[in-house]
C-alpha cells in the first residue's frame, strides 16, 4: 500500500511503543488542526515513549532502515494498516471521544464499510446465550456486518453464525494470536471476515487493553446486543461504549434466579431494547422479520414441543412424567427434534428448546 507521510509516520511510531488515551488523543488532536506541525508532535509523542532515551528512540523512528523493515514486515504477514487519516478509516470511529488512531487488519478490509453491529457475551455463556448468539449474528448478518470480541461463549458463536461478515476485534498484537486455545476460530475469521487490532503485531496480550478494546467494538456498531452477562461482566463494559457514544443497545432477558444474565436484566431496567427473537432487532431498524421455518411435525413431536415452549428445559424424566410415556420412547422423537433444530441436548438428561 501507499501511504501518505502522516500515515507512515503513525505506524512507524506505534511499531516503538503503545502511547496512552492522553497521548494518543493529543497527538490526534494536534495532526487534525489546519496546518498541524508533525515534527514537533513527533518529538512530543517520542518524549513520552516507556522505552530507552529520547535520542536513542528518535534516532530508530527517524531511520530509513527501520521504516523499511517496520513495513516490509507487515507487507509480508499480509497486513494492512489504517489510519485516522486515511481514506479507508471507518466513519464510524471518527464519532469517538478516543478514536484509535491506527487499526492493523486482516482479511476483507471492505466488511468495515458496510453497517456493524456487535453481538457480545460472557466466556461462561449457558446454550440459550450462544445458540441465541450464532442464531441472530446468521440471520442480521443478512443485513449487517457482526462484529465481536473473540473469547470462547457467546463472542465465538457470534463470529461463527456471522461467517463471512464477522470482524474480531482483538486487545493485542496479531504475533499472539497463535497461542490462543481458540486460534483456529481467528483463523476462520481472518479467512472468511476481518481480524482488527488497534496494535502492532509484537505488543501482548495485557489486562487492561480488553475493556480499552471494547470500545472499538461499540463505536463501530450502530447497536449492541448483550447476550449474556453477569453483574460484572466485559460485555456490560461494551455496552457502557455503547450508549456513551449513542448508539443502541439490546440484552437478552433472564429469570431473576440467573447470575449468568443479571447484567442483561439490569441493562433492560436501565433502557435497553428486550430481545425475544431477532425480529425485535430487525424492526427497530426497519428491516422485515425473517420468513417462518415450516417444519412438518408428527404428533408425539407436537407434543413434546408443546411442553417444552411452557418450561423452556426439561429433564428427559419430568417430560416422561408429563406425557405418561417411557423416556426411552421419547429419545428417538427428541433425537428427530435435535436434528430438526427445534431442541438441543444441553448435559444431565436435560433437553432445551431452540
Amino acid at each position: 500500500m501507499n501511504y501518505t507521510a502522516v500515515e507512515r509516520d503513525l505506524i512507524t511510531l506505534s511499531s516503538i511503543t503503545e502511547l496512552n488515551y492522553k497521548d494518543k488523543f493529543t497527538a490526534l488532536s494536534a495532526m487534525m488542526s489546519p496546518e498541524p506541525d508533525i515534527g514537533a508532535i513527533q518529538k512530543s509523542l517520542i518524549k513520552r515513549c516507556d522505552i530507552g532515551v529520547y535520542n536513542k528512540v528518535e534516532e530508530k523512528y527517524s531511520s530509513p532502515e527501520f521504516r523499511g523493515y517496520v513495513f516490509g514486515e507487515l507487507e509480508k504477514r499480509g497486513i494492512e494498516c489504517v489510519t485516522y487519516f486515511s481514506e479507508g478509516y471507518p466513519e464510524a470511529l471518527k464519532k469517538l471521544k478516543d478514536p484509535p488512531v491506527t487499526l492493523f487488519l486482516k482479511g476483507r478490509r471492505e466488511l468495515l464499510n458496510n453497517r456493524c453491529f456487535s453481538i457480545v457475551g460472557s466466556r461462561r455463556s449457558t446454550f440459550y446465550a450462544t445458540n441465541g448468539a450464532s442464531t441472530f449474528a446468521r440471520e442480521l448478518s443478512r443485513h449487517f456486518t457482526i462484529v465481536s470480541g473473540f473469547a470462547a461463549g457467546a463472542d465465538s458463536a457470534a463470529l461463527g453464525g456471522a461467517e463471512y461478515r464477522a470482524v474480531s476485534v482483538i486487545a493485542f498484537g496479531f504475533d499472539h494470536i497463535a497461542s490462543l486455545p481458540n486460534a483456529a476460530m481467528l483463523e476462520r475469521v481472518e479467512k472468511n471476515g476481518l481480524l482488527l487490532s488497534e496494535y502492532f503485531p509484537t505488543v501482548a496480550p495485557q489486562t487492561y487493553l480488553f475493556p480499552i478494546r471494547n470500545r472499538i467494538i461499540a463505536g463501530l456498531s450502530v447497536g449492541t446486543l448483550v447476550v449474556s452477562a453477569g453483574l460484572k461482566s466485559g460485555a456490560l463494559i461494551t455496552a457502557g461504549h455503547a450508549v456513551a457514544n449513542g448508539r443502541d443497545v439490546f440484552a437478552f432477558p433472564y429469570a431473576m434466579t440467573a447470575g449468568e444474565g443479571a447484567g442483561c436484566n439490569n441493562l433492560i431496567h436501565d433502557g435497553a431494547v428486550l430481545c425475544r427473537g431477532v425480529e425485535d432487532v430487525l424492526g427497530f431498524y426497519g428491516f422485515a422479520p425473517p420468513p417462518e421455518k415450516r417444519i412438518e411435525l408428527s404428533e408425539e413431536e407436537a407434543a413434546v414441543l408443546e411442553i417444552m415452549k411452557e418450561d423452556g428445559e426439561i429433564f428427559i424424566n419430568t417430560l416422561s412424567q408429563r406425557l405418561g410415556t417411557p423416556s426411552f420412547k421419547l429419545i428417538a422423537v427428541l433425537s428427530s427434534l435435535e436434528i430438526k433444530g427445534l431442541v438441543a441436548r444441553i448435559g444431565g438428561n436435560r433437553y432445551t428448546i431452540v
